[in-house]
């Protein structure tokens, strides 16, 4: 194992390299290839680290020279020298992730430190090249290199990139600034390099290699950081100007508008393994994307949008967990209930309606196959994307009804909130929401059936599994929703037989095991998946059965036998896996609620 290099070789001036260094030069294309080659082998070792060191040189002082306007007869050298530093810096970081480093990379990065400035105003002058080409280059290579920075370094570049969202006239320089940012903050959601082959994925057997102390290979969270809390003083600025491009949106901002929506829903996710602490000041600035949506915006803002509210209600993975909920999402789920009854915000999603020529004369009114591609409720030539957006909107407000119940009653699954009505201001509290959210159920019902062919009469709790069978993440997102309204509103539910048939999870339960053709093997598939809340559901579905048997009972009536036959099937699949450590997690939970419907069914206490 080859020591590391305690001292850092000097980066030559390209005033060394004679006739290679004088300005104008063509790029040195074949020593930039063969570095390029050699990195797809996550190794340098077979090169000289004089002549790599020159190559550098030699290209940050030719780039230097080249106006940014006029790339010229550069521009094919010009991308294949960002494309290898992205290589290079992204090679780098993973081997330094892993603790093992190419000794000669690691000596290149460490004599590459004395010139980051060179390197990094190369990079910022290509990014504000109006050939989106090199600009989305040179940002993937500024975006490689920003995570493997330090200290001040890794906060200068960070201010200057966000200077550039907030003030910066070209919008292609913009658009790829928010793309350095938001990678940054998604790093550790980033797949496997695609060149990375083998179990570890690390340099060749013939590879010299340096091992990393464990200070050494974490960096990139401290980099996360710095991003975070650079963003957070502009962030007002910053969506003020967001706004801006909404309102006046065109062909030329989407790219803007887009990566924007997508580094904020970045910064909020759960999967950017972020602190609350870091991503609280990001909840502010929500309301302010509401106002722009109208019939008249684009389809790609309203996805956008309803990703982040989506993201920000992410019920089945966060919100449905906590006995006390954030002020911020709450917040957001006011407003949508808001607007969808008093602002009409339903009518103004740019989907398209069953009537317009969809062509579904032949779909049966209470069919009980789910909408298929001959079957989307669209009409003819009008974008696919239109029915993503409905599914999104119909999500999202389901899951701001389940937050604002889950709110008030701070357990929607617990025993006393499924059994009582409440008293005093509570009471009080759960009627005036009541009201509210019967109007918002009645609007979205009225909005589905409008735009899908669903039987007029369909309750909510069925046409959701209907709409959301081909997602299963939404889908169960969207029953673990109508479970918890339902047993959020308690005893006050059952005196309202519209809202209680609309939101039953006994229909959504039976409607869903037919969507499966009652296949047991696809709840044990989404049991054992983590792509979906399917435990989240399952366990608090079966203690809701528990609770109300006879209730299960008779809504199943003469489908009871083959229902229990699923969940018996399911109990001995899971006792299977379980008797062979096969299980990826302790599952005993709902092997017992399993087990104990198991009896009273047996019992015959229906």
């Amino acid at each position: 194992m080859a020591e590391p290099q305690h001292k850092r070789a000097k980066l030559p001036s390209s005033g060394e390299g004679g006739a290679g260094g004088r300005p104008g030069r063509l790029l040195p294309r074949r020593d930039l290839e063969i570095i390029h080659a050699r990195l797809t082998h996550k190794c340098l070792c077979s090169l000289q680290l004089p002549d790599i060191l020159h190559t550098l040189a030699v290209c940050n002082e030719c780039l230097a020279s080249q106006p940014a306007t006029r790339p010229g007869p550069l521009r094919e050298e010009t991308l294949l020298y960002t494309g290898m530093l992205t290589l290079f810096f992204e090679v780098s970081l993973r081997q330094q992730s892993r603790g093992v480093l190419c000794a000669r990379i690691s000596q290149v990065a460490a004599a590459g430190a004395d010139n980051e400035a060179a390197v990094l105003d190369v990079l910022f002058t290509l990014l504000a090249s109006p050939d989106a080409y090199i600009s989305y280059s040179a940002a993937r290579a500024l975006s490689a290199l920003l995570l493997m920075l330090r200290g001040r370094a890794g906060e200068v570049v960070l201010e200057r990139l966000v200077e550039i969202l907030a003030t910066s006239p070209r919008l292609v320089e913009v658009g790829h600034s928010v793309e350095v940012v938001r990678r940054v903050i998604e790093w550790k959601d980033l797949d496997d390099h695609p060149l990375e082959v083998g179990e570890e994925g690390g340099p060749p057997p013939e590879c010299s290699r340096v091992r990393l102390a464990p200070a050494e290979a974490q960096g990139a969270n401290e980099v996360k950081h710095l991003a975070t809390s650079t963003l957070e003083r502009r962030w007002f600025a910053l969506v003020g100007r967001l706004t801006q491009l909404v309102n006046e949106f065109s062909a030329e901002r989407e790219h803007v508008v887009v990566s924007f929506l997508a580094l904020w829903e970045s910064l909020i996710s759960v999967k950017a393994n972020l602190s609350v602490t870091d991503t609280k000041e990001f909840y502010s600035g929500l309301e302010r994307l509401m106002a722009p949506l109208t019939r008249h915006t684009a389809a790609v803002v309203w996805r956008k949008v309803l990703d982040l509210y989506n993201e920000v209600l992410c019920y089945g993975s966060t919100l449905a967990l906590q006995d006390v909920l954030a002020e911020e999402p709450c917040n957001l789920a006011h407003l949508l209930i808001r607007a969808v009854k008093d602002r009409r915000f339903l009518e103004c999603v740019p989907c398209g309606g069953a009537g317009s020529g969809s062509g579904h004369g032949g779909e049966g009114a209470g069919s009980m196959a789910g909408p298929g591609p001959s079957s989307q409720g669209m009409s003819v030539g009008r974008d696919p994307g239109d029915r993503t957006v409905l599914h999104k909107v119909v999500l999202v407000v389901l899951k701001a009804i389940a937050v604002t119940v889950k709110e008030t009653r701070c357990d929607s699954s617990s025993e006393n909130s499924s059994r009582s009505g409440g008293s005093g201001s509570e009471d009080v509290d759960m009627a005036i929401i009541e009201r509210s959210l019967r109007e918002v159920v009645r609007k979205v019902d009225d909005f589905v059936k409008a735009k899908l062919p669903f039987h007029p009469e369909a309750p909510m709790a069925e046409w959701m599994v209907r709409l959301f069978a081909d997602q299963d993440d939404w889908l169960v997102e969207s029953m673990v929703c109508g479970l918890d309204i339902f047993t959020g509103l308690g005893l006050r539910i059952r005196q309202q037989p519209e809202l209680h048939a609309c939101v039953n999870p006994h229909t959504t339960f039976l409607v869903f095991l037919e969507t499966v053709y009652l296949e047991h093997d696809v709840l044990l598939d989404l049991l054992v998946s983590n792509e979906t809340c399917f435990l989240l559901y399952l366990l608090r579905y079966l203690k809701f059965i528990r609770r109300s048997w006879h209730e299960f009972a008779s809504h199943c009536g003469r489908r009871l036998e083959e229902v229990m036959t699923v969940l018996i099937r399911l109990r001995y699949a899971i006792d299977r896996l379980v008797s062979k450590n096969l299980f990826p997690y302790n599952i005993t939970p709902v092997l017992k609620l399993l087990q104990k419907c198991e009896e009273m069914y047996e019992g015959g206490e229906h």
